[in-house]
């Protein structure tokens, strides 16, 4: 044994002879400090897009050190980090500073953003694509997949966003304490495991919305406004959905926003979705129609405006032919209605008031029905004119501007006004994007 141990003593010994003849010690590690890096464009942008203005720190050079070290991770690709960091600046902080100023960012936002290339894989079978560490600092994970023309990999970097950012927003202030109490009963650590049919049974908007109140909050928030409205309502109409129970976690949301921050939820969301169409075709045409999200929309240009040349053409001509249908009541055109009312059939609603007479004041709508045809691979509905109600009959001749307008192949889009305060919806004709009107959405 003691020649043994006086062998081990003298190998060692040979081996730190040999390391301090042949290596440096005082050369750095990369990773643990030391070790420095020549500015290219990305880091000039990064500086100058986020440590600048909002001292957040964006690191994307590999640092093993703050990261599991029982993980396998790989680094990221540079040529994603700017797209992925554009769509973080756009969609995650322009919003909020439009809704709430920059120094609401520059005081609430985490400190430094770490991205890795891969997901992190967890026990349990899922995956993480971020966390937040106590408001310093969050981490985004599968940089190496995103994709800033993919709309499912673009929302999910966004969900992640803003899912962490509703954590430091209620660790600051506290949502309201009702809200747990929704779905009490039915939250579990073994969410990963259950159903997604029974999430939404019992009231949640995704399964990890039943991990804790903490990650439902979070969880509804991002939903909400990485969906869209029109996303958020096309979840709601799923069969199974407790559309109850989330009408309620919903309404404590944005009463949260606006009581507590002085956010107006609806424009956040708006300005979120803005963004996102900006780069990424949305949905619309699986939003907007018979049985889905939107239903109708209603359009009257006193109140939005915006509307195309040649829609104002139409809407111009038949407001002065109307008004000329009945010299005494003297109809003015009000506005109009736009209704899916079959998988089959729209409705354009005419809406006009007489303004003397016996009838003054009186609304009237004019009810012109169109057969429709959907094309799902187009995107694109046609619509044919078909007849004309009882009333539409009376101003038929006089509103032929715009039953004519409303003949042939659109398609549905989102416009939104330079405030992006409200998301409107409506047709653009299908070979010419110079044509198109569009009004306020319903259910």
């Amino acid at each position: 044994m003691k020649k043994y141990f006086i062998l081990i003593l003298a190998s060692a010994a040979v081996s730190l002879s040999a390391c301090k003849k042949t290596d440096d010690l005082n050369k750095p590690i990369v990773g643990l400090g030391g070790d420095t890096w020549t500015k290219t464009p990305l880091d000039n942008w990064l500086y100058s897009t986020f440590t600048q203005p909002f001292n957040l720190e964006v690191k994307y050079r590999w640092d093993g050190s703050e990261l599991d070290p029982t993980k396998t991770l790989v680094p990221p690709d540079t040529a994603r980090v700017r797209p992925l960091m554009e769509v973080v600046n756009s969609g995650w902080i322009q919003p909020y500073i439009a809704e709430k100023g920059a120094t609401f960012i520059k005081q609430y936002s985490p400190k430094q953003y770490m991205l890795v290339g891969s997901v992190e894989y967890n026990s349990g079978g899922t995956v993480k694509l971020g966390e937040a560490e106590g408001g310093f600092r969050v981490t985004l994970y599968n940089v190496n997949n995103f994709s800033k023309s993919t709309r499912s990999n673009v929302q999910g970097v966004l969900k992640t966003i803003h899912h962490e950012f509703a954590h430091i927003m209620h660790q600051t202030i506290i949502y309201p304490k009702d809200f747990p109490l929704l779905t009490g009963g039915s939250y579990t650590a073994d969410w990963n495991n259950q159903p997604l049919a029974d999430a939404y049974s019992y009231g949640y908007v995704t399964q990890y919305s039943r991990a804790a109140p903490e990650e439902d909050f979070a969880e509804m928030v991002s939903v909400m406004l990485t969906q869209g409205r029109g996303g958020y309502e096309t979840l709601l109409k799923q069969t199974g959905v407790n559309v109850a129970i989330i009408r309620k976690k919903e309404a404590i949301v944005v009463g949260y926003f606006k009581q507590s921050w002085g956010i107006d939820f609806t424009g956040l969301q708006t300005k979120v979705q803005k963004d996102l169409n900006s780069y990424s075709n949305p949905p619309v045409f699986a939003q907007i129609g018979f049985n889905k999200a939107f239903t109708s929309f209603s359009i009257n240009p006193a109140l939005v405006g915006g509307q195309s040349d040649k829609f104002n053409t139409a809407w111009d001509a038949a407001k002065t032919a109307i008004l000329n249908v009945n010299t005494t009541a003297k109809y003015t055109l009000e506005s109009m209605n736009v209704v899916f009312a079959s998988a089959t059939s729209m409705q354009l609603k005419v809406n006009f008031r007489a303004a003397a007479g016996t009838s003054a004041g009186t609304l009237y709508t004019g009810t012109f029905t169109y057969d429709m045809a959907a094309n799902t691979a187009a995107e694109t509905y046609t619509f044919t004119y078909n007849s004309a109600d009882a009333n539409g009959t009376v101003i038929a001749a006089a509103a032929k501007p715009l039953t004519d307008f409303f003949t042939g192949a659109f398609k549905t889009n989102y416009f939104y006004a330079a405030d992006a305060k409200v998301e409107f919806g409506g047709f653009v004709k299908s070979d010419d994007a110079s044509t198109f009107t569009f009004g306020t959405l319903n259910l």
